[in-house]
């Protein structure tokens, strides 16, 4: 009697590792400064994680970073670090007034918007900022435009509950870490419900957001399981978990790391894809991989689009 061997069932996984992956320029110089504090400091306040990532956040406070609720929290004349995505011009000030030393790890695209922001709002014009409004990066840029000419929206509704702005001048800006693609209905209901409204350019979303965001498209439905590293509360890793359900995946997974893996998602899995967030170091990808060729029957892959 001959019995039938489903050879699928016998085939390694392929696993694709798509590019761009790890950290942005931004959080890179993040990085570099907090090291640098500590080795000149030996320890520094934060008000904000210094990025959007847990594990490295756990690591530099064992080195000495010390993380407080506010400003009023730091003793005078100490050291603060300020995270990313920057912090408004009245936190600065209170920093000042308590004779604090001052490392500004602001990335210098978030700190091009701040600039653009400010200048917009001292010529008198009505600002619009589509983001999440309790992300620390628009809480900071709130900061440096006029409350009573500053609004922001999220979705197409709340666009349908902003004032008119006949006769008024208008510009919007956008957090740099959204989803590129659902924005675009955003940015075209405003333009809809204000002809008029200007922007310094299409979005600000930076341009490593976009490129991960851009993979993730263009894979999500050649493949049976995307698995995005990044922590829950990194809004760009969150994004690409959101892009990948979209755009086809079958099943997407976001972890930490190797250990929040359930290697039960592989079930029925022929292709999968790995993709990390901005705060995200190729270290943990890396610990990943072993950790998944340890346990499975799985080719490695570069994935990456021109």
């Amino acid at each position: 009697m001959y019995r039938r061997i489903n050879y699928l069932a016998y085939m390694a996984i392929t696993c694709y590792l798509l590019s761009p992956r790890g950290f942005c320029s931004g959080v890179t110089r993040a990085i570099n400064m907090a090291d640098q504090v500590l080795k000149l400091y030996n320890s520094a306040y934060i008000i904000e994680d210094i990025i959007h990532n847990k594990i490295f956040m756990k690591e530099i406070e064992k080195r000495g970073i010390i993380k407080v609720s506010s400003i009023d929290e730091i003793p005078n004349d100490s050291v603060v670090m300020f995270s990313a995505h920057g912090v408004s011009p009245e936190v600065i000030a209170k920093a000042e007034k308590k004779r604090l030393t001052i490392i500004d790890g602001t990335c210098p695209i978030v700190k091009e918007i701040q600039k653009a922001v400010t200048k917009a709002s001292e010529e008198g014009k009505k600002i619009i900022v589509i983001g999440n409004r309790a992300h620390p990066e628009i809480t900071a840029l709130l900061g440096y435009a006029n409350n009573e000419k500053v609004f922001v929206v999220s979705n197409e509704m709340d666009v349908d509950l902003l004032p008119d702005f006949t006769g008024e001048e208008v510009m919007y800006f956008t957090q740099t870490t959204l989803d590129y693609y659902s924005i675009q209905n955003v940015i075209a209901h405003l333009r809809k419900k204000v002809p008029h409204i200007k922007s310094d350019s299409e979005d600000n979303i930076c341009y490593a957001t976009k490129e991960r965001q851009r993979v993730v498209k263009e894979i999500a439905n050649e493949t049976d399981l995307i698995i995005v590293v990044g922590s829950s509360y990194s809004s760009n890793s969150t994004r690409l978990a959101e892009i990948a359900q979209e755009f086809g995946v079958k099943k997407v997974v976001q972890i930490d790391d190797k250990n929040d893996l359930n290697l039960k998602i592989f079930d029925k899995v022929q292709k999968c894809a790995i993709t990390s967030g901005a705060s995200v170091p190729e270290t943990i990808i890396n610990d990943l991989k072993d950790f998944l060729q340890s346990n499975l029957d799985i080719l490695f892959e570069e994935y990456v689009i021109s």
